[in-house]
């Protein structure tokens, strides 16, 4: 992540393949139409990977923007467990 960006910032192109790794520009697209900034792609993308969403832990519940590039990422690859 860049230093220098400001953490209520949109995350970038870049920012997101960081995070998450080869996506198609369209998903890029995608999870940067929902103003969703760094943070909240890691708090996505971690969630995604994590075993307590494959447990379906209820105590813990992505909202907002971060929900959104959960669904984002959920259609772009429905296989987590490769």
């Amino acid at each position: 992540m860049n230093p220098h960006s400001s953490s209520s910032s949109p995350a970038t192109a870049t920012e997101i393949r960081d995070i998450i790794g080869p996506l198609e520009d369209d998903v890029i697209e995608r999870i940067m139409s929902t103003g969703a900034t760094s943070a909240e792609v890691l708090d996505a993308y971690t969630w995604r990977r994590s075993d307590q969403r494959l447990q379906r832990t209820p105590h813990y519940e992505l909202h907002g923007r971060a929900a959104h590039v959960l669904a984002i990422l959920e259609t772009e690859e429905p296989d987590v467990d490769e």
